[in-house]
Formats: structure tokens, sequence, C-alpha cells
């Protein structure tokens, strides 16, 4: 065989096998880039969703107390930082939807309705000639069911939170 023929073949499957390897390692480092992208979004959904769940868990938290005060020491707190809010739940219902089951879904949902008519009948009684007496059996027997609906959203969003990890490997 002649030296240029020599040289011919070595230079073709030298530039081949660089060719080749600059693309393996392309293929490789896009790869490696895709995975790490798509674990940075994962984490940061994932802080997301985070975020929601306790910002809406705080607007049952404080409708909770404020209810169970009513109940057990028989008044309203009169106080107006004590006002019940549902602006969390109305921003964030849309990040934690996805995640939640049917019926915590329902259970969240219910728990808002009651947080609204914990603060109605609050706003009420504070409003009207008896906010200076304690409140009667009735009014605390008709309250009750707006705390346990509210403990019931809770509890919801509570096994929600502890399964985390799961919907960090569903995105």
């Amino acid at each position: 065989m002649s030296t240029a023929i020599i040289v011919a073949i070595v230079a073709f499957v030298s530039t081949t096998l660089g060719a080749t390897i600059g693309a393996v390692t392309n293929y490789v480092l896009a790869v490696r880039r895709e995975r790490s992208e798509r674990d940075q979004d994962r984490r940061a959904r994932a802080i997301e969703i985070k975020r929601a769940v306790r910002l809406i868990d705080l607007e049952l938290v404080r409708a909770q107390a404020l209810a169970s005060m009513a109940i057990k020491k028989r008044y309203w707190v009169p106080n107006p930082d004590a006002e019940l809010s549902t602006d969390a739940w109305q921003k964030h219902d849309g990040t934690i939807a996805p995640y939640l089951s049917d019926q915590a879904w329902n259970a969240v949902t219910v728990a808002f309705m009651a947080v609204e008519h914990i603060k109605g009948s609050r706003a009420l009684y504070l409003a009207g000639p008896l906010r200076e007496l304690p409140i009667s059996d009735e009014n605390a027997a008709g309250v009750d069911p707006m705390l346990k609906d509210v403990t019931l959203g809770r509890e919801a969003l509570a096994s929600f939170a502890f399964n985390q990890e799961e919907i960090e490997n569903d995105n």
C-alpha cells in the first residue's frame, strides 16, 4: 500500500473517531444538563407547593383557634389582629389542586366554607348587643360543626404535606 493511502485511511479513521467522541460527549452533556434542569424544576415546584400548603394551613389554624376558643371559653376574640382571611386559599388553591385527592380537595374546600361561616358568626356576634355576654350553648353548638370541618381540612392538608416526596417524584 502506498503511504498516501495509509495516511488517508489514518486521517479518515482519526476524523471519524474524533467526531464520534465529540458527538457522544455533547450528547452526555446535554442529557446531564436536561436532568439537572428537570431536578431543579422539580425542587422549585416542591418548594412552591410547600409554601402554598403552609400559607393555606395558617389560615385554617387561625380559624380553628378562634372557633375552639369560642366553644371552650364562650367568647369571640375581639382583637382586630384575630381577623380571619382566605387570601392564601384564593391565591394558592390552583397550586395544590392537582396534587390533592378528590377527598382531600373536598375537605379543604369545605374547611374554607366553614372559615367564612366562622368569620360571619364572629362578626355578627361582636357587632351585636350581646357581645359582652358569654356565647350561649346554642351558639357554641352551631360553631362546633364548623370547627370540625376546619379540622378535617387541616388533616387533609397534613396528609398531603407528608407525601411531598411522592409529589417531587411525580413531576
